[in-house]
């Protein structure tokens, strides 16, 4: 008898709190609802460049952002437009990030980008040459022949076209690269297809060919994450980022520098490492992301000597995957690094003069062609460090491999 109306007391109450709350609870509604609607908006619409909270469409930028921004926005913004893509520039104006406009992970992409732009200019990796960039061109003006610049490095040779050579082999230091997060394989092959656009002197069939994950190119500097197939966003965006900056700077490199110091980047900021260059989308042991300083040092402990120890790092070939090739050319970009300090700009420059030198070729009309595939021989990159670090450097690396690097990367 007590129990019932107790129940009815309480019915009662609900009835009138409810009731009391109605307008409320629509007013909670409604904004779950505009909510709802921003959320799906995202970035706005396709094609929008946005900075420090700021929003424009891609083909009406103030004339107050530096001439490269509006020239990567010149070449991107259509293609974000048609796919629904917003543009997001970072604090420095050094980078855009192109992401689908419902991406919700995009501004901690962003961040990524912030702290991996922040290493590499402690690192003076990406630090301004003092030298004047060299013009490249056929002097009889001839059409120039197809070049290979497929992804991860896939190069062939080509003729240049004048002064757009030079910008597509990293002799304009100024300009802002483009890394585009896709969620699908369609999506990569209109961004494949806007860059043929961008490059009529390539082939489709002959010129292109991607792996499942990622996609670089030096001209217009850019890459593509397919992220869907990524297994860590973050590693893969600070590997790009890193490339693309080295490029941007020094054009091509060799190797197994451009793949140390990416391996250096990712370990100094996470430990470990998960960029592989052309493994795409094989799968990859867990223990091959960490670990590196044991390995190294394991595999080098009992060595007494240590000529060739050079050379056997200037070997590394991304194609064909081997533990002990990564492990000596990380661990002898870390050592390097080191002992250059402020003096590795001057080290990547001097690579960089080798490579013009070298693959330069001269034709018996006058004109010439550049090959780049050209790789300076270990030989020539030994005496070049030599020369900052004297001919023992050898030795020196050897000693500090066997006491073991940290997990960095950086030596002990």
């Amino acid at each position: 008898m007590n129990h019932r109306p107790h129940r009815t007391r309480v019915k009662t109450a609900v009835a009138e709190r409810n009731k009391s709350s109605l307008p409320y609870v629509l007013l909670l509604i409604f904004l779950a609802l505009l909510s709802g609607q921003a959320q799906a908006q995202g970035y706005g619409k396709g094609g929008e460049v946005h900075w420090e909270r700021k929003r424009w469409t891609h083909d009406e930028l103030p004339a107050t952002l530096p001439s490269p921004v509006r020239d990567a926005v010149s070449d991107w913004g259509p293609w974000a437009e048609e796919h629904g893509y917003g543009l997001l520039l970072d604090e420095t104006r050094q980078v855009f990030l192109a992401v689908e406009k419902r991406d919700r992970t995009a501004a901690k992409q962003l961040k990524v980008i912030d702290k991996t732009l922040e290493l590499i200019e402690e690192l003076a990796l990406a630090k301004e040459s003092t030298s004047s960039p060299t013009t490249f061109g056929s002097k009889s003006g001839s059409p120039a022949e197809r070049s290979t610049l497929a992804p991860d490095e896939e190069q062939g040779s080509a003729e240049s076209e004048g002064a757009r050579w030079g910008r597509a082999l990293g002799f304009d230091k100024h300009r802002v690269p483009v890394i585009a997060l896709v969620h699908d394989h369609e999506t990569l092959n209109s961004v494949l297809r806007h860059w043929m656009a961008l490059r009529p002197e390539l082939d489709w069939q002959q010129d292109v060919w991607k792996n499942h994950v990622s996609f670089i190119s030096e001209e217009p500097l850019f890459a593509v994450i397919v992220t869907r197939d990524e297994w860590d966003l973050d590693h893969e965006t600070t590997a790009l980022l890193t490339r693309l900056m080295l490029k941007r700077t020094y054009g091509p490199l060799p190797r197994w520098i451009e793949a140390g110091i990416t391996w250096q980047v990712e370990t100094r900021l996470y430990k470990s490492v998960w960029h592989f260059f052309h493994r795409e989308s094989q799968f990859v042991p867990s223990s091959s992301h960490s670990g590196w300083e044991r390995e190294l040092r394991s595999m080098l402990r009992r060595r007494q000597d240590c000529v060739g120890l050079f050379t056997e790092a200037a070997e590394l070939n991304t194609k064909e995957w081997r533990d002990r090739d990564a492990y000596l050319a990380w661990g002898m970009t870390g050592f390097a690094m080191e002992e250059l300090e402020g003096r590795l700009p001057q080290f990547l420059h001097k690579l960089r003069e080798l490579q013009n030198e070298g693959a330069r070729i001269e034709q018996p009309d006058g004109s010439w062609i550049y090959d780049i595939s050209f790789v300076p021989s270990s030989a020539d990159q030994f005496s070049a460090l030599a020369d900052l670090l004297d001919d023992d450097l050898e030795e020196r690396a050897l000693k500090v491999f066997k006491r073991g690097l940290k997990r960095t990367g950086e030596p002990r």
